[in-house]
């Protein structure tokens, strides 16, 4: 490569919860032994048994996070949206580090490749300066990774555990294992699932929805001094066979392999509080392949390999100065991105081309921001992010591809600028306002610059990139409140965002499809704005001392500049659970329900109204105490009706799985 520097909880889980201010009141941090989701600076505190829930998948920890919502393909790897922003309008990191799915129908979102287990928190922010590096639109999503520690109560310690779930015969094991001295420790994770078919329900069966996978974790940490420390993370995750009933093509293979090198400087006594710089790379290897299909599904049998590559450092300076928490971050990375096609026709010879054409692209940015103590009941936090963006085709190959669609240079260089002000304000013990104004930015992503013909499920449409986009950007504005007493503790927020050169897919009159059957072809385009607006509404309640209850809705409601409803933006959701826990026992059940979206617009996007549901879930589980050592036991029946039923932005309103019993048992020593 060339370069030039180169919530949580909210899910099934019977023992909750945890709530701890990290940022200010528009960022939430979901940590999977504590739920932070910060209210205003407000803390809730609760200790539960979290090895039931490392066994969970992604996924389904995400969809249960507010202002969440899961497109879903199949029955594995499904992609996060943020209020109804996906793609290149989120950023998603893993540890801070970029990295880029490599298939060009984004069957591998970057959620896809960390586990659980992997996992010490994951970081949420909804407007373009959250908790996501570099500029975006619409926020981010960061994985954090979990590291070994140094001076443990245990030199050797750890966990095992194994599940089993009667939809689709899903099984899952999982192990960790610490080995901790002074100064140096070492951890492992690891994780292997494997699911057939599953069953939607009344007892449909949803064929190609199998899928095997094994994930490994690693971190090494080793102290310099106390207050310095080197730190080594590996990460690799490979799925293989993994059927996706919703496209027309399922996956041979799809594996990342991910490390980094971190130096960490924690001073005491001084205003710099810690200094962190870290390199790291990154490649992922994914393939399309169509070779368990039917004959009769399979007019052209082709393969798609892809493949995505990074190189990147960070440095992170945090520091105090009398007032204000500052923070400030250098970032440069580079990504490479190759994808193509091979058609196998019947008495022919066979055709190739690049319908991802060999994309570099290479950012540098620098992130400033500070936190502002006004007394003891004002905070402001100002922020300001700029990148420089730089896109071109690195081989010959791939610019040859290009010139049948366009004429002239295919670099891109652009300047991108963030600015935010977040600002909170505690009225009194219980009561606190918070707010946030905000501008983002975000260069158009690979696809939309320089796809070949790409083809959309969704619309049944092939889609070419366009050179010439412009940037998107958006003003973006959040109002909230929060009221915490003894038992009740509730936050509504409002937001909206103002879009300008959107960036939507139009019909491009005069062009032949590329895939058969295809409806035709769309170019990106910017159209002049959009509109996004709705909220979100927390609210937990303790009538008694061992029961909890906890509500969390959410709405987005989005349109164009000519009064069409923007494409997969998710209707009103909610999730509603209460909670027993009785000494070692744990209780619950919960409903979750979604509105019928019928505020579609087919004739220019290609999506379809979709219908309500309303499905119900419970559990229970159990701790015992073996010697020093700790076994979870738990149940949980999903679905428990066998509803049929799929979420708005389930890609061809494929039916979810219905009724499911689910077995886990952990020992933790």
């Amino acid at each position: 490569m060339r370069i030039p520097l180169y919530a949580l909880l909210l899910c099934s889980v019977p023992f909750m919860v945890h709530a701890q201010s990290e940022t200010d009141s528009v960022h939430h941090s979901y940590t999977l032994s504590t739920v932070n989701y910060t209210i205003a600076g407000q803390r809730y505190q609760k200790n539960y048994t979290r090895s039931r829930e490392l066994q969970q998948s992604t996924d389904r920890l995400l969809e249960r996070i507010p202002g969440v919502t899961m497109i879903r393909r199949g029955n594995f790897a499904m992609e996060p949206t943020l209020r109804g922003l996906s793609a290149a309008q989120i950023n998603m990191t893993i540890d801070g580090m970029q990295l880029f799915g490599a298939c060009t129908d984004r069957m591998d979102p970057i959620s896809s490749y960390v586990e659980p287990n992997n996992m010490e928190r994951i970081q949420l922010g909804f407007s373009p300066n959250g908790e996501q590096h570099n500029a975006s639109v619409g926020g981010g999503l960061n994985f954090s990774l979990k590291q070994a520690q140094t001076g443990a109560a245990k030199v050797w310690s750890g966990l095992a555990g194994a599940g089993y779930e009667t939809n689709a015969s899903a099984t899952q094991t999982i192990a960790a294992l610490q080995y901790s001295r002074s100064r140096f420790a070492i951890s492992a994770n690891g994780v292997w699932r494997r699911a057939g078919n599953y069953t939607a329900g009344k007892g449909q069966e949803i064929n190609f929805s199998q899928y095997n996978k094994w994930n490994l974790g690693l971190s090494a940490v080793y102290l310099l001094k106390p207050n310095q420390q080197l730190r080594v993370d590996y990460l690799q995750d490979e799925g293989y066979n993994i059927g996706y009933p919703a496209l027309t093509m399922d996956v041979s293979f799809a594996k990342a392999k991910i490390g980094s090198a971190s130096y960490i400087y924690t001073p005491t006594g001084m205003k710099l509080k810690s200094w962190e710089s870290k390199v790291y790379y990154n490649y992922i290897d994914h393939a399309m392949d169509d070779t368990k299909r039917p004959a009769w599904q399979v007019p052209i049998h082709m393969d798609m390999p892809g493949t995505s590559q990074t190189m990147g450092l960070y440095s992170r300076a945090k520091w105090y100065y009398t007032n204000h928490f500052l923070e400030a971050q250098f970032t440069a990375y580079s990504n490479r991105l190759h994808a193509e096609m091979t058609m196998y026709p019947k008495n022919a010879a066979e055709m190739f081309m690049l319908t991802l054409p060999d994309v570099q692209r290479t950012v540098y940015g620098i992130d400033l921001k500070d936190k502002i103590y006004l007394g003891q009941d004002w905070t402001l936090s100002p922020s300001l992010t700029v990148n420089y963006v730089q896109s071109d085709i690195y081989t010959e190959l791939g610019k040859e591809t290009l010139s049948s669609l366009f004429t002239g240079s295919l670099d891109r260089k652009n300047l991108i600028w963030n600015a935010g002000l977040n600002a909170e304000k505690h009225i009194n013990g219980r009561w606190t306002l918070f707010g946030q104004l905000s501008r983002g930015a975000r260069s158009a992503s690979a696809q939309e610059l320089y796809a070949f013909y790409l083809f959309n499920r969704m619309d049944n449409f092939d889609y070419i990139g366009n050179k010439d986009l412009k940037q998107e950007t958006s003003v973006n504005a959040s109002l909230g409140m929060s009221y915490h007493q003894h038992r009740l503790h509730i936050q509504p927020q409002l937001f909206v965002y103002r879009f300008s050169n959107y960036i939507v897919g139009q019909r491009k009159q005069g062009y032949s499809t590329m895939t058969i059957g295809a409806s035709g072809v769309k170019q990106y385009v910017n159209i002049p704005d959009a509109l996004l607006y709705g909220g979100e509404l927390y609210a937990t309640y303790r009538p008694w001392d061992k029961w909890y209850i906890q509500s969390t809705n959410s709405i987005s409601i989005g349109q164009d500049n000519a009064g069409n409803a923007l494409p997969l933006i998710p209707p009103f959701k909610s999730i509603n659970r209460i909670e027993y826990t009785p000494s070692k026992y744990g209780f619950y059940a919960e409903s979750i329900s979604q509105s019928r979206q019928d505020r579609v617009s087919t004739a220019v996007y290609g999506e379809r109204a979709s219908a309500g549901f309303t499905i119900f879930n419970v559990g229970a589980g159990r701790n015992f105490a073996i010697g020093k050592n700790t076994l979870n036991v738990h149940a949980a029946v999903y679905n428990i009706l066998d509803k049929q039923y799929y979420e708005h932005l389930d890609i061809l309103k494929l039916y979810r799985p219905g009724r499911n019993l689910a077995l886990n048992l952990s020992l933790t020593f």
